[in-house]
């Protein structure tokens, strides 16, 4: 009988614990893409600028991040150079580049074999056209 006692009390503290994790609160940090996107958009003499920040759930997700940054700001640029002003001038138009944004910034985190599901959302801080 003492020995089930003891067995029990053994695996007490496991039990607790993973309970304890359950209940845990996701850590949300941001990430600020630094320094902001500059770029020509693909008419002549027209340019963006927009400055972004990514929001993440959990610890160790946004070194992960900084990490791989040259490689999304890289991504980012390719893909804001291809727009045109005309692309980019109602709050729908923006917020479809936003979503794309995020869909295109987890595609880069996937080839740099960086797990995006941490990666919630992408904000514009910033955004301005001439």
């Amino acid at each position: 009988m003492h020995i089930f006692l003891l067995l029990g009390l053994l695996f007490l503290p496991n039990y607790v614990s993973a309970e304890e994790e359950e209940g845990e609160v996701p850590t949300i940090e941001y990430v600020d893409m630094k320094p902001d996107f500059i770029v020509n958009l693909s008419s002549s003499s027209n340019y963006l600028r927009a400055s972004m920040q990514l929001m993440v759930s959990g610890t160790g997700v946004a070194d992960d991040i900084k990490k791989n940054l040259p490689a999304i700001r890289h991504s980012i640029l390719l893909k804001f150079g291809d727009l045109t002003m005309d692309q980019l001038q109602s709050n729908e138009q923006r917020e479809k580049l936003r979503a794309d944004t995020l869909e295109l910034i987890k595609s880069t985190l996937k080839s740099c074999s960086v797990d995006d599901s941490k990666l919630l959302d992408v904000f514009f801080t910033e955004f301005l056209m001439q």
